[in-house]
């Protein structure tokens, strides 16, 4: 099969080297020229997997000197109370670490590694729209601009693999994006220098801080980089001025974390107004959205990544397992789940009550707190799970109101 990809970054990078291993003709169009900035430095175990399965062994991410990371660690602002969820008391069977990694370089990583079992790359080059298939006979067509040499200007192919992130093509060319259940959260951020380490937390752990104003994150990439930023309320950032100024103006809402700053802020701060949106539909006649493209809510638990890769190396083994028109209802159904499951999740993380009750109680139920581990990890679908087991009563509630109500 020839397969189209638009987007290099992990979940299309993941998805060219699946199918690439199994023999189709795969091809990766991508405007930006790798390395380039992005956020969402802190992956989930679960990740190793998946990378493991396309020929990247966790000695590739030691040799790139990546930050080893074996926890997450969370502290309530102004109250000293804090707690951490060492990855090894999870499930049986959960990895027990990861990396944090600083997404310029691991992104051009996965990239190359696609081009390396076979992918080919057409880079600059921007897909602007898709003529889609009307029927089972007919192909999609790419159409396509760039500088790249020997770049198309259109292509016809067997399948198309939206992995465009944010800019999600086909689901706005199809009108599908749905801001129903948008959490109005918009995020600053960017890298400053070394940090002291929380109170309680370890060498390596994601720090995250909580406030009524929202929340922070401290992530170490390198002995003098931390990726830090700010989630707050979307009104908050796009009023506020400029990145710099938000960033200043509301670090003080995060007393421990301004402390540890010193009076840091990240040069150059970014913004990013716009982080919850849904699609109504992530699969078609010969086409697929994977990661961002298919949606996202919030980059608290830091699923962004893990929800790319997982769905573009599942479709990868699919389409080779079937074909084009192989039936992917259940990679559809899985995908779903996997980022509802996190919708879920996040929505606890915003209801102070649950959270208090959840993480920084003094006493915590066992079997919770090894759930609440294992779905940090990236574990979305184990039935030893209690704590998953309380999210699914909540969502099928939720689903049931829902139904209800309409």
């Amino acid at each position: 099969m020839r397969i189209g990809i638009i987007g290099g970054g992990p979940g299309g990078a993941v998805a060219a080297a699946t199918l690439a291993r199994s023999g189709h003709e795969v091809h990766i169009f991508e405007n930006e020229v790798f390395p380039r900035f992005h956020i969402g430095e802190s992956l989930l175990p679960c990740n190793m997997t998946v990378y493991e399965a396309i020929g990247l062994p966790s000695e590739q991410f030691t040799a790139h000197h990546y930050q080893p990371k074996h926890a997450a660690h969370f502290e309530l602002s102004g109250s000293g109370r804090c707690c951490r969820f060492p990855f090894s008391d999870g499930l049986p069977g959960d990895p027990p670490s990861i990396f944090q990694v600083e997404r310029s370089k691991f992104d051009h990583m996965l990239l190359k590694h696609a081009v390396a079992q076979g992918a080919l790359l057409h880079c600059p080059s921007k897909v602007t729209s898709v003529d889609l298939p009307s029927d089972d006979k007919s192909l999609p067509v790419l159409h396509i601009e760039g500088a790249a040499a020997g770049a198309p200007g259109q292509m016809q192919v067997d399948f198309v693999i939206d992995a465009s992130g944010r800019e999600t093509l086909l689901a706005r060319q199809l009108g599908l994006v749905d801001r129903d259940g948008d959490l109005m959260r918009a995020a600053v951020y960017g890298h400053v220098a070394e940090l002291p380490l929380a109170p309680g937390a370890e060498r390596g752990d994601i720090s995250i801080s909580k406030s009524a104003a929202g929340w922070a994150w401290a992530i170490p990439l390198e002995q003098r980089k931390w990726s830090v930023g700010l989630v707050l309320k979307r009104e908050v950032v796009v009023k506020g001025g400029t990145a710099h100024d938000i960033f200043a103006n509301n670090i003080p809402f995060f007393p421990e974390f301004k402390a540890r700053l010193a009076g840091q802020v990240p040069e150059p701060a970014r913004t990013t107004p716009n982080i919850s949106y849904r699609v109504r539909q992530r699969l078609g006649r010969r086409w697929a959205l994977i990661g961002d493209a298919g949606g996202f809510a919030d980059p608290i638990f830091s699923s962004g990544v893990l929800l790319a890769t997982r769905s573009g190396w599942k479709l990868g083994k699919a389409l080779s397992a079937g074909g084009a028109l192989a039936n992917l209802e259940e990679w559809k159904i899985g995908t779903d789940h996997d980022l509802a499951t996190f919708i879920s999740f996040i929505k606890l993380w915003y209801d102070g009550h649950f959270i208090e009750n959840l993480f920084f109680a003094d006493v915590r139920d066992p079997g919770i707190y090894q759930g609440i581990i294992s779905l940090l990890a990236g574990n979305t679908t184990s039935l030893e799970n209690k704590f998953l087991a309380m999210l699914n009563r909540r969502m099928l509630a939720q689903k049931n109101k829902t139904l209800i109500m309409n």
